[in-house]
């Protein structure tokens, strides 16, 4: 009887460990929001996202070095298929950096970043921190992909096939 009480105990352990693993942003609507960039121009979901298929990349600074093994595949791939939208999680600097922390973004990067102070879209998303979050979010505003991680190669291959699938059903 012991045996089989640990034997339970230790199920319902890993198959808790494995639905908090899985916690995806999968079947979500996606989120409205506005927000600024690294040179302060507004950006809004209904106003240039909504009613198109899109592409989210999320990270926060650990996940920042990885960031371009996602992009540059996936915008060879479907950059004319899909809108694309980088955004960071800055929800944890403190607001007397906010100046310094534009200005490092601006010297950084060419294409806009929406700067996320708050941490709304990252919470929203489910993002897993550490790692690039790449989330496909079909024209009827649900996501329909989420992955995380360093972006490997067939990673990135896999997430592209994957969102052609979905284009290719619409």
């Amino acid at each position: 009887m012991k045996h089989l009480i640990a034997i339970l105990t230790v199920s319902c352990a890993i198959l808790l460990t494995v639905a908090l693993a899985n916690d995806t942003a999968v079947g979500k609507r996606a989120i409205e929001f506005e927000l600024t960039d690294q040179h302060e121009k507004e950006w809004s979901w209904k106003q240039h996202w909504k009613g198109k298929a899109t592409i989210l990349v999320l990270s926060d600074w650990k996940g920042s070095d990885y960031t371009s093994t996602w992009t540059t595949p996936l915008t060879a791939k479907l950059k004319d298929r899909v809108k694309f939208v980088a955004l960071a999680d800055v929800s944890l600097a403190p607001g007397f950096l906010k100046g310094y922390l534009r200005s490092r973004f601006r010297d950084a990067y060419a294409t806009p970043i929406l700067l996320d102070w708050d941490g709304d879209v990252f919470t929203h998303y489910a993002f897993e921190s550490g790692v690039p979050n790449v989330i496909f979010v079909d024209a009827q505003g649900i996501v329909r992909l989420h992955v995380w991680g360093k972006g490997s190669t067939e990673q990135a291959n896999a997430f592209a096939s994957n969102v052609e699938k979905f284009l290719s059903a619409r």
